[in-house]
């Protein structure tokens, strides 16, 4: 098959026949997909062999036991969840359009970026972008990425995990701007027995009571890092939460100590029982970044996103017109 009469077979193919593989990974059966399907099971199995044919390869091992999906239908599944997430979206906004109502843009966000930079910044959007309407889902980048990456999501405020750093099959499919650092540090409670000492290594800290963040997330993988540099065992946290409000909660009530980002620390050391210990982490963390799929171009609502967000860092690329628009959006009066 040449590459051409391949690229045109493809092209041919249906959502509907790439659903079919949706649904024989999952019950493994050609018979009970064709149900779910609502379609008789010579036709479902006529549809299976016009991709594999389109294809040019197999995707599934026959048995008596079932369905076996090869390697391949796992990366073609993948593929298949984002077009059905991306058609999805495609419906929305078109009954968005029909009904005269706003259009729905997904953004997903540190929890810590809900408290510092993201609320002016959706603020000034909104008040001159009437026609957008937020969803935020507040996560880890980890999770926020992989949502990213099924089109769940139409960009992302975080950081690059290092499993999307370091050359997995998802580095591709995203595009970032860098916004600002944002640094880490330990913290306890005022009255934990290190508040008070100067000077911490992490041998002093070996011993204590962790809350902290799940695994994958990068504040995580930062401390086990700093931890195996230093050629010592990684905490097993007593407690796991994605919060970092909630970390510094229960650090606050004695025994705890967290990782937590340094300015929300700085913050919140002035009106809550919980010190910054004296101990520097060394190990370089990603920078906050606006991060959205490769295949989005960059304008309409992500452009203005992306112009707001300059602007609130104080970017030197700021664009005059967003800077216009935040001059104004400050010089009108509220009622």
């Amino acid at each position: 098959m040449t590459t051409q009469s391949s690229s045109f077979r493809i092209s041919q193919l249906r959502f509907r026949n790439l659903r079919l593989l949706q649904l024989i990974d999952e019950h493994g059966s050609v018979r009970r997909a064709a149900e779910h399907l609502h379609v008789t099971q010579p036709a479902a199995s006529a549809m299976l062999q016009e991709i594999e044919q389109a294809l040019g390869i197999a995707l599934f091992v026959r048995s008596r036991s079932g369905m076996t999906p090869t390697p391949a239908v796992r990366a073609l599944l993948r593929r298949v969840q984002v077009i059905g997430n991306e058609l999805g979206a495609i419906e929305a906004e078109a009954l968005a359009l029909a009904t005269h109502s706003r259009e729905l843009f997904r953004v997903g966000v540190l929890p810590r970026s809900m408290q510092n930079i993201m609320p002016g910044v959706l603020a000034r959007v909104v008040q001159n972008n009437h026609g957008v309407e937020f969803s935020l889902t507040e996560a880890t980048s980890d999770v926020l990425l992989e949502a990213l990456s099924k089109g769940e999501l139409d960009c992302v405020v975080g950081r690059l995990t290092r499993d999307v750093g370091q050359g997995s099959a998802d580095r591709n499919l995203f595009l970032l701007e860098a916004l600002y650092e944002e640094g880490m540090c330990i913290v306890a409670a005022n009255g934990h027995p290190l508040a008070k000492r100067k000077k911490l290594t992490l041998v002093d800290l070996s011993d204590c009571a962790w809350v902290l963040p799940p695994p994958g997330s990068v504040t995580r993988n930062l401390l086990i890092d700093e931890f195996l540099h230093a050629g010592l065992a990684p905490p097993s946290p007593l407690i796991q939460s994605s919060s970092f409000l909630s970390n510094l909660s229960l650090v606050e009530q004695g025994g705890l100590v967290t990782v937590s980002p340094t300015s929300a620390a700085e913050k919140y050391q002035q009106f809550r029982g919980i010190k910054i210990l004296d101990i520097t982490l060394n190990m370089p963390l990603p920078p906050i970044s606006l991060i959205w799929s490769q295949a989005r171009k960059m304008q309409g609502t992500l452009q203005t996103l992306r112009d707001e967000l300059r602007i609130e860092i104080g970017h030197p690329h700021a664009s005059s017109a967003a800077s216009r628009r935040r001059r104004n959006a400050k010089a009108t009066p509220r009622a």
